[in-house]
């Protein structure tokens, strides 16, 4: 049972019923989705490995787990040009998803979302409860 199913069983039980709760996880998920998508059509993969876990740059999942959100975000716009990563500042695609990105890239590092899943699908969800 995922996360959010035993919230919602939980909030069930307790006859939790506020909208807020409700419309929370499927904002969230909306969030991910987008930053989700907009790491797949910038095509980090390439560089960064197909679960963006390392290839020929470094993991960006392991950046997200070690920095601030702050670090990770100047990271991507400003980028690392000697290093060979391109700066994405004055890109719209980033520029108007970072936060998303940083998002989905946190729940990528703590588990929440599985390596590969598209966020918001049930079955591509961490399922342990740990």
């Amino acid at each position: 049972m995922t996360r959010r199913a035993v919230r919602f069983a939980i909030a069930g039980v307790f006859g939790v019923s506020s909208s807020a709760h409700a419309q929370a996880p499927a904002a969230a998920d909306a969030s991910l989705i987008d930053g989700w998508r907009a790491v797949r059509i910038a095509d980090c993969a390439r560089c960064h490995g197909k679960d963006h876990e390392g290839l020929a740059a470094p993991s960006i999942v392991g950046f997200a787990r070690t920095q601030s959100r702050e670090r990770f975000i100047a990271a991507i716009l400003d980028g690392n040009p000697e290093q060979g990563m391109p700066a994405y500042r004055g890109n719209p695609l980033i520029e108007n998803h970072i936060d998303a990105i940083y998002r989905y890239f946190a729940a990528r590092a703590d588990g929440s979302v599985a390596a590969g899943a598209m966020p918001g699908r049930a079955s591509d969800t961490a399922t342990t409860l740990e």
